[in-house]
């Protein structure tokens, strides 16, 4: 074929790699080696020389480097220092030393060795293997010299063997002695013999010079070769540093030759100093080289000096930066780097000679197929199929890369659990983010919540946008954390798109539902054959280099019959490794299983490093959540007291730390079934294979006290508890003579802080991935449930971070792992309050404080939250709710919505919970929804019918007009199958989980069908009108007439017969003995059946014309019958009437004729629940009494369902409101929500001082004063003699006194310019009281100082106005004394007036027209400022012209409007006069306008102010703030005393608030926004939006106190929100919420159980929210008639209007 034409050309190598690495199709062995995120020191250093300095490194710069490498890059440093803290013994090892130093070198990204280099330098060691040949020439020549006893003495620590490449011989470390010191010494002499000869040979030829350099002892010179002489130039001076101590001169002689004669003297060797000048001059010009002068006196100063630490740091840091600086972009992008990974992955696998010929075969025909069906690769755990899937994928890439496809294909593949993605929404957020770039789509459109993503990735992979065939291909899809039982996984795809998946069998009970719809392309993986696994086996053996005899092969093949899973043989190659052909054979063995061979290698491992660091390191790798890093283990080793008290007996270290050359020899034993994968940025280990996992934790966590010490260390180390310089105590045996006195001590131990976030600066924040991974679920496992409530689940510092750090979905899971009632609550009301935060997560605070408010009495780690929720509040969104403004979690009621647009809406059963099935308005079919936990499921096109679940909800049966019976699968929506039955009226359906019986009206039946299977069973010949089953589907009863027929199952065999009294009408079935009838007639008869004996025993139990349904109880134990007016409930055993209180509560009763609908059983049977009217009843089964009665409304509830699944219930109202229920909390008095009406609050007003607000609905409710802090209802502002609907309310500045106003119940419009006449009732707040009742109000007004109320009333009200007759009523609040003037004749009010007062003396203002003549004339009105001290019958009305006032002015200028002011004083507001005439009380138009500040009681002029406002500005809608110094208008323009209300500030005009209000003494302006849906706070300086905080549903209406700092918000739903608005830092903020009632807490211990006090608490709720009567008359009907002088004054008025009135002084 030619070129590749598909393949595109990019112009950098960046853009190459990233479109190769999500196509695919390019060359494995391009991918460029890109290091992880981890940088890993190896420290190569002498023991004894720099002891200090290693002291120094652990103490002060190792934390440093690691706290800024993870403060600025979220890097890991790590130090590998394996001679620090071990013997010199363990030098032995020196292969795992060099292993562990290339290690540094292929993953760290900065700087991999420090090499330090002084004088003195270790001994080495001798060889580990040496060449059969060269070993015999070197102990032939010693015994040639007479050195037997050397030859022999190295002979017995050295054997051949020929299990090699060839025959070698091997150094016999297993026989070590048990002192170390003696080994030692052992080490040494074998050293000098191997010295001695090999220096000899090669004088005397015997070996050429390369054979003596294999020869060269090992030691600390192969590490500085390795690290740094072999390295080229340019890495060289970017991983490497060197430290070089010049030696100290003392002018000794060298002890290297001592001039002896003997063999193991030696005359030669290379100098340590040659080593150090060598490494010198290669270094030459490298910065990275630091020489110091070891002289005495630096010697004595190390400890102090800041030298030595502070150039390491520095030449660490510096290289660490210019790497990062350097690091490759694919690195920096999560996408691509985890792609990358994936590669990375499929490179390093290798499956040689896998031979799986049908499944190659059946994945090659899937992929020419034109199915639109996954393909499935199934198998047991070791099966091979992750290498499966590696083969297909190595094979479509090079097809791809060989362009041997004829069509553009791309590839996409994940290894799940190879990568740090193991939740479902991680990983399909992942890979939706792939697919969307190859398909060309916007990936602002992929969402983050798991519910759409499961659809988003369902619709991608269905619509197949994509030119070309796209091969996905998923392994171990099973092993997700949550993979939700597979049902992400589409089952339908576009032909162009091919899935294939892999999952293990054992997980098969799990994906049940996915395996069985893709059952057609399913394929079983099954294990190898044994002569496979042989050839297997030699080849993988001899390409390691190894063999085995011919008696070790034979136990291999004895192996291979007994077990040949691919994980078997990777085992059996990997120990074969380890065997000499001198060995035993009873050490060559290998078990018949995996489990047993994992067995034998925990036991190798256990002996050769010992049994306590064994368990307590393979203990925490296997505990840890998704693996731990290096570092993370040593640190948290370094906790463990107990191993620590172990493994620091031998070492020769001050630091009480974990040495890290155990857990380095140990991983390297582990190696081969460990993986070492990125996680959060670095690097962690795990097990490679689950039945490790499994093994492990079935022999080291088998113990729970060893387990939770574990778990508990893992805790302490994410928690920071000993972090830093915090010192930990212990006990220890400090004087060895006295072993059993223990003294207490304590040590630092040197390990890393774990905050929520690293850095200070917000823009590069890294946030503690590790710590949200593992705290919660250590914690919990640890059972120190009080730290995890503190610490992260109550705490809102870990929630605001494990939210921004990822989704609060992730964060939600962490709440999974405990069972307890504080932490659920905070679940859930994250929950609830998810949606919004998700938008803005600075509403965190407001959000979890305003739905846990009730709790905090009860919880002490909730009311700390809630605490700071507060403090958090000022610095992202400060509004403090002042009570409970949202949901609130915890009580029966979980949650509701309004399905108004939809129909046909039904409940069913389902696996999990319940499922609402609707039509919604704009689709054809119906609609499904897992409302239980909210999740809506894929959209089901079912017809419309009747719908039937099966018992489980797997099944939805849907009965169709056409005669059949269509049957959908609920977890997708796809029809399973459907059967015919003769079309008739369905009279009666009963469904178990796996049958289904339908019985006709005219046809004879009734039909069995098999639904399961999709297949009828068999249609009787009988006319049955019932049908039941029992629980067990054993059995199943069908009537004929009056015999009741029963039947086993599946066979059909009729075991017996009964009669009933007459026809049934309802059966039920208990067990195989006994049925339940309701006869036609009305009787409840229990029939017990004697299958033995073939006879029944009839029963009737009791009879009620009005029975409507029975149920029986889900465990059998009990049958409820339910009446229109009663519920009875009997034992279904002895047949007896069980107690069941029915004497209902007045409050259940305001609609006598109001019947059951519907009656149920939780799940697990201890409550009866049933619905009449708008209540929902609750029964405790076990006593029969009454528990609860709850109302969410006032519309009847139609539909009721109990979930077998889960104990929660769903009822839907006649309003189409549908209710989800939770039962586990029927015994917690919470309140779900505080909704004061049923309809949308009209207006609320905040009580001044008294933390209460007053409100009313806006279907006329009565208006009712609420206690803020709890919202309950403290008063209720009505009594019996008030009649019609609140419309108004006005409160008193100082809170004491309300105003109700009140117009008949068929006033309509208020709008009007007709002028409104009311009912005013005076209510004192502080005990609810009636205080006065005004008739026929018109305006009313309360002075500034609240002593003073003043009411005008009418006395006659015409179309004239000069007709107009009022009065003034005045009240003196503090005394029971009215006062009561008339008003001037021929004189009408343009606006509301104002009382103004000065100490004990009170003024009522306000803005008149008069006339001088009896008859309206041009220029007879005049304007004038009407003004009369109150209280004083001598008092006279003062009528004061605009030039009276400010004599500059002329009549072109009239009063507009009159406000109260400061002190007694009033801003009168005046405007040009119109030009036309009007009528109009008040003026409008674009006027010019100017005020003045009057003081009243002197008459004086205070300022005038001769522009004011801006011509437009409608005055009638202007509010002040308290202090009086700042205006504000409806357009938003802010105006302030310091600018002489001239120079508007309009930065808040285009903000377009609704209800805008002062607040703050005028600084802010709070409204709701435009569409009502949030709360907003602005600045008036600048226009910055301060605070935004969401409404629950939308606001009706808005208010600010007079205190400037608290906002009450009426909501559609009737409820009413109040928050504190904190916003200057200088506020007293602690002051100010800790004085809020709801922050104020009882010092007595609470309870949150209320028991016998709930069901009253429930009825004083409901009484206290009833609406009110309508059928109450009209007011019309029942006003009082008027008073005697009130028709003389009407009739004088009218028929003598020529007599005079009193005159009013007109003061000019």
């Amino acid at each position: 074929m030619e070129e590749d034409s598909f393949r595109e050309t990019f112009d950098s190598e960046e853009d190459q790699l990233k479109h190769d690495l999500l196509h695919g199709g390019f060359n494995l062995n391009d991918l460029p080696n890109i290091p992880s995120n981890i940088v890993k020191l190896y420290v190569c250093a002498s023991r004894k020389e720099f002891e200090k300095e290693r002291d120094i490194l652990m103490k002060e710069v190792y934390p440093d480097l690691r706290r800024y490498c993870r403060d600025n890059y979220g890097v890991d440093f790590q130090p590998v220092d394996l001679r620090w803290g071990s013997r010199k013994v363990d030098d032995v090892f020196q292969p795992t030393f060099l292993k562990e130093l290339q290690r540094c070198q292929k993953v760290s990204m900065g700087p991999n060795i420090l090499c330090m280099l002084c004088e003195d330098e270790d001994v080495w060691y001798p060889p580990m293997e040496v060449e059969k040949e060269e070993y015999e020439t070197l102990l032939e020549f010693l015994a040639s010299c007479g050195f037997e006893d050397e030859a022999l003495f190295v002979d017995r620590y050295y054997k051949e063997d020929n299990n090699g490449p060839s025959p070698y011989y091997h150094l016999q470390a297993d026989l070590q002695q048990n002192d170390p010191e003696e080994w030692f010494s052992t080490l040494v002499l074998l050293q000098k013999i191997f010295l001695k000869a090999s220096e000899a040979c090669l004088q005397k030829g015997m070996i050429d010079t390369e054979t003596y350099m294999e020869f060269k002892p090992i030691g600390m010179e192969n590490e500085v070769e390795n690290g740094i002489m072999a390295v080229n130039r340019q890495l060289r001076d970017k991983n490497c540093i060197l430290y070089v101590k010049v030696p100290f001169q003392n002018g000794k002689e060298s002890p290297i030759n001592d001039g002896s004669s003997s063999c193991t003297d030696s005359s030669s060797g290379i100098l340590p100093n040659s080593l150090r000048e060598t490494v010198l001059e290669n270094m030459r010009g490298n910065k990275n080289v630091i020489i110091e002068a070891a002289d005495e006196d630096i010697r004595e100063k190390l400890d102090n000096s800041e030298s030595f630490a502070n150039r390491i740091y520095c030449s660490v840091k510096e290289i660490v930066d210019k790497s990062m600086a350097e690091q490759n972009p694919v690195k920096k992008i999560p996408l691509y780097n985890e792609v990358y990974n994936h590669w990375r992955f499929l490179k390093s696998s290798h499956c040689p000679l896998l031979e799986r010929e049908d499944l190659f075969s059946a994945t090659k025909d899937y992929f020419l197929s034109e199915t639109d069906r996954p393909f499935v690769v199934i198998g047991e755990d070791g099966v091979g199929k992750t290498s499966a899937i590696v083969k297909i994928i190595r094979d479509v890439n090079t097809a791809i890369c060989n362009g041997d496809l004829t069509m553009r294909t791309a590839i996409v593949f994940r290894f799940i659990g190879e990568t740090q993605i193991t939740t479902a929404r991680q990983f399909l957020y992942n890979l939706c983010q792939h697919l969307v770039i190859l398909m060309g789509k916007d990936e602002n459109e992929i969402p983050t919540d798991y519910k759409q993503l499961k659809y988003f990735f369902s619709e991608l992979l269905l619509s197949g946008e994509f030119g070309g065939m796209l091969i996905i291909l998923l392994d171990s899809v099973d092993t997700l954390q949550d993979n939700h039982n597979l049902e992400w996984l589409p089952i339908k795809i576009a032909v162009n798109v091919k899935l294939v998946v892999s999952c293990s069998s054992t997980s098969q009970t799990n994906c049940t539902s996915f395996l069985d719809r893709c059952k057609d392309r399913v394929h079983n993986l099954g294990q190898l054959n044994a002569a496979d696994c042989d050839r297997i086996f030699r080849s993988m053996i001899s390409s390691s280099w190894r063999s085995v005899t011919y008696e070790q092969m034979s136990i291999v093949k004895d192996a291979f019959q007994c077990c040949s899973l691919p994980i078997f043989l990777s085992m059996a190659i990997e120990e074969a490794k380890r065997w000499h052909s001198y060995d035993k054979l009873k050490f060559c063995n290998l078990g018949e299983n995996v489990k047993e061979n994992i067995s034998k290698f925990f036991d190798r491992v256990d002996k050769d490093h010992g049994t306590l660091l064994a368990s307590h390191f393979i203990g925490y790798l296997t505990a840890a959540r998704l693996g731990l890093s290096e570092s993370e283990l040593l640190d948290i080793m370094s906790l463990d007291d107990a191993l620590l008290d172990h493994v620091m007996n031998g070492t020769e270290t001050s630091i009480r730390r974990m040495p890290s050359y155990l857990m380095v020899r140990l991983l390297h034993d582990l190696d081969p079934f460990i993986t070492e994968r990125e996680v959060d940025g670095i690097l962690v280990l795990s097990w490679k294979h689950m039945q490790f996992h499994n093994a492990a934790t079935e022999r080291y966590l088998k113990n729970e006290n060893f387990k939770e010490i574990l778990y508990s260390n893992i805790s302490d180390y994410f928690l920071g508890t000993w972090s830093g310089s915090k010192r930990k105590p212990y006990r220890s045996t400090k004087n060895k003579a006295l072993q059993n006195q223990l003294e207490d001590m304590e040590a630092c131990r040197y390990v890393y802080e774990q905050p929520n976030h690293f850095g200070s600066i917000e823009a590069i924040t890294i946030y503690n991935q590790r710590k949200f991974r593992h705290l919660t679920y250590s914690l919990s496992k640890s059972n120190r449930i009080e730290e995890l409530k503190k610490h992260a689940l109550c705490n809102l510092d870990y929630i605001f971070h494990k939210i921004k750090s990822s989704t609060i979905q992730e964060l939600l899971s962490d709440y999974e792992y405990v069972q307890d009632r504080e932490i659920k609550l905070v679940a859930e009301a994250l929950k609830l309050a998810a949606p919004t935060i998700e938008k803005d997560i600075g509403c965190l605070g407001a959000e979890l404080s305003g739905r846990l408010m009730q709790h905090t009495k009860y919880h002490n780690q909730i009311r700390e939250l809630v605490y700071f929720c507060d403090l958090y509040s000022q610095r992202n969104c400060p509004l403090v709710p002042n009570c409970q403004c949202y949901n609130t979690p915890g009580g029966v009621l979980q949650y509701k919505f309004n399905a108004e647009s939809a129909s046909n809406i039904s409940f069913h059963q389902s696996p999990i919970g319940i499922f609402l099935t609707a039509k919604t308005l704009g689709f054809h079919s119906l609609r499904t929804w897992e409302i239980s936990k909210g999740d809506p499921l894929p959209e089901i096109a079912m017809p419309f019918g009747q719908i039937h679940a099966t018992r489980d909800g797997n099944l939805l049966n849907v009965f169709c007009n056409d005669g059949t019976v269509k049957i959908f699968r609920s977890d997708c929506g796809e029809l399973y199958d459907s059967i015919e039955y003769k079309f008739d009226d369905i009279i009666n359906v009963c469904v178990s989980e796996k049958y289904l019986a339908l019985a006709l009206q005219r046809e004879p039946g009734p039909y069995l069908i098999n639904v399961a299977e999709a297949s009828l069973v068999h249609r009787f010949s009988y006319h049955s009108r019932t049908v039941a089953f029992n629980s067990k589907e054993t059995h199943f009863v069908c009537d004929s007439g009056k015999t009741l027929y029963l039947f086993d199952l599946p066979q059909l065999v009729r075991r017996c017969t009964g009669e009933a009294s007459d026809v049934p009408s309802r059966t039920v079935l208990w067990e195989d003995k006994k049925c339940f009838v309701v006869t036609k007639s009305k009787h409840l008869e229990s029939i017990t059946f004697d299958i033995v004996n073939k006879r029944s025993q009839r029963k009737n139990l009791m009879t009620d014309i009005d029975i409507r349904d029975m149920k029986l109880s889900n465990t059998g134990f009990a049958l409820v019958i339910m009446t229109g007016k009663s519920l009875r409930m009997f034992s279904t055993f002895s047949d007896r009437e069980m107690h069941l209180d029915n004497n209902l509560p007045p409050c259940c009763l305001s609609f006598p004729s109001s019947n059951y609908v519907n009656v149920s059983f939780s799940c697990d049977d201890t409550s009866l629940v049933a619905i009449r009217s708008s209540f929902v009843l609750i029964w405790k089964t076990e006593t029969g009494r009454l528990t609860r009665i709850l109302q969410t409304g006032q519309a009847p509830l139609l539909k009721l369902l109990t979930s077998f699944a889960t104990n929660k219930a769903a009822t839907l109202s006649e309003d189409n409101w549908v209710q989800i229920w939770d039962l586990n909390n029927i015994d917690y008095a919470v309140t779900h929500s505080n909704e004061i009406f049923s309809s949308p609050v009209s207006s609320v007003k905040v009580l001044h001082g008294k933390h209460q607000f007053v409100c009313f609905g806006s279907e006329g409710e009565d208006a009712k004063i609420v206690d803020s802090s709890s919202g309950q209802i403290r008063h209720i502002l009505r009594d019996e003699n008030d009649v019609g609907q609140v419309r108004e309310l006005i409160s008193s500045r100082d809170g004491n006194y309300v105003v109700t106003r009140m117009t008949p119940q068929n006033s309509k419009n208020l709008t009007s310019d007709k002028v409104i006449l009311f009912d005013d009732v005076l209510w004192n707040v502080r005990n609810g009281s009636k205080i006065r009742c005004v008739f026929d109000s018109r305006f009313v007004a309360f002075s500034e100082n609240c002593k003073t109320l003043v009411f005008v009333t009418s006395v006659n009200l015409s179309e004239n106005w000069m007709n107009n007759a009022y009065n003034l009523e005045t009240t003196a609040l503090d005394s029971d004394f009215n006062f009561l003037c008339e008003f001037p004749e021929r004189s009408e009010f343009l606006n509301t007036p104002c009382v103004v007062s000065q100490d004990e003396f009170s003024y009522i203002v306000g803005v008149v027209k008069t006339c001088e003549s009896e008859q309206e004339v041009d220029g007879d009105v005049i304007t004038r400022l009407l003004v009369r001290g109150l209280f004083s019958p001598t008092a006279t009305y003062r009528m004061i012209d605009i030039k009276g006032i400010v004599p500059s002015l002329d009549e072109n200028n009239v009063f507009i409007d009159a406000f109260p002011y400061q002190d007694c004083s009033c801003l009168v507001v005046y405007a040009a006069k119109e030009d036309s005439k009007t009528s109009k009380s008040t003026p409008t138009g674009s006027r010019p306008k100017g005020a003045i500040i009057f003081n009243v009681e002197r008459e004086e002029c205070l300022h005038h102010f001769a522009s004011f406002l801006e011509p437009t500005t409608d005055v009638s809608k202007i509010t002040f703030s308290p202090n009086k110094q700042v205006i504000l208008d409806d357009q938003g323009t802010v105006f302030t005393y310091d600018t002489k209300f001239q120079n508007p500030n309009k930065r808040l005009q285009n903000k377009k608030l609704k209800f805008p209000c002062l607040a703050l003494e005028g600084q802010y302006v709070v409204g709701l926004s435009m569409d009502s849906s949030e709360v907003v706070v602005h600045r008036v300086s600048d226009g910055v939006q301060n605070a935004k905080i969401a409404v629950h549903g939308r606001g009706s209406s808005l208010t600010v106190g007079h205190d400037g700092r608290t906002i009450a918000v009426g909501c559609d739903d009737g409820r009413v929100m109040v928050w504190t608005l904190i916003l200057h830092l200088s506020d007293p903020m602690i002051e100010v919420i800790s004085k809020l009632p709801s922050r104020i807490y009882s010092r007595e211990a609470l309870t949150e159980k209320q028991g016998g006090e709930l069901l009253e608490s429930d009825i004083n709720y409901i009484s206290s929210r009833k609406m009110p009567n309508q059928n109450t008359s009209s007011l019309l009907d029942v006003r009082r008639p008027p008073s005697h002088q009130t028709v003389s004054t009407a009739v004088f008025l009218t028929q003598q209007s020529s007599l005079e009135r009193e005159t009013p002084c007109n003061v000019q």
